[in-house]
């Protein structure tokens, strides 16, 4: 089986396309530098997958906001991990997904006992929200009916801090990265382990590479290569392997 998983994916690097591929500079465990180095479970498996197709791109991360201006701009070529997001970002196209993210509310414990029901007990409730972050229909039609107040910061950290000191009530994001950065503010003493609660699960969002609607040849088919790439990585456990580095 290996084998023939190593064949079909060495039959997709028959070009090399050497493109930009921007991430979001501070989203972990699924984006971010350690050391200098960039790391983080999307960056791992976009660089595998880069391995495998013999491309030469290189990835390299900005603010996530700065990307979204840059892809719309057509400054690069292709920015990782949006959610699928057509109405608000309708000049991007999208890759194959690459992986589940589980999209939840959390808040602190002072605020988190008499929130049952969502959106009806969020009324006035301040929400946390890294700059540039959609945040889907739910949240989008909870402030519109002015139950929630937005508030943003660049990163998860400088959210999260601000949510444990109760400068806002609460945070969306991604389950895995909110668990993982707690667990580090935790270590150096930042966070006493309880104090923050997951309220409300908001659903399940998937990532991708989106590149402009408007690209070139080269880039729609370093896409549609990347895509073959991506599913004969999933269907021989190579995404899942990644994934377990960051939370075993």
């Amino acid at each position: 089986m290996k084998l023939i998983t190593s064949l079909i994916l060495l039959s997709l690097a028959s070009a090399s396309w050497s493109i930009s591929i921007v991430g979001d500079d501070s989203y972990p465990p699924y984006s971010f530098k350690h050391k200098g180095e960039i790391t983080g479970i999307y960056s791992d498996i976009i660089g595998q997958a880069l391995l495998t197709m013999k491309d030469t791109s290189k990835l390299t991360l900005m603010p996530w906001k700065r990307g979204l201006s840059e892809l719309k701009l057509k400054t690069i070529d292709a920015l990782f991990p949006p959610y699928y997001r057509p109405e608000q970002r309708p000049y991007m196209e999208y890759s194959t997904d690459i992986l589940d993210e589980t999209l939840v509310i959390v808040c602190n414990s002072a605020v988190a006992g008499r929130l049952k029901s969502f959106p009806a007990d969020y009324k006035e409730i301040s929400l946390g929200q890294n700059a540039g972050f959609a945040s889907g229909k739910a949240i989008d039609d909870a402030v519109k009916a002015n139950l929630i107040k937005i508030k943003e910061a660049k990163g998860m950290a400088t959210n999260l801090k601000k949510l444990v000191k109760k400068r806002i009530d609460c945070y969306v994001n991604d389950r895995l990265s909110i668990l993982y950065e707690l667990k580090k503010m935790a270590n150096r003493g930042e966070y006493n382990g309880s104090s923050i609660v997951e309220t409300h699960v908001l659903g399940i969002e998937k990532g991708y590479v989106a590149i402009n609607k408007d690209s070139g040849a080269d880039v729609k088919a370093f896409i549609d290569s990347f895509n073959q790439t991506i599913e004969a990585m999933k269907s021989a456990g190579e995404i899942k392997k990644i994934i377990s580095k960051y939370i075993q």
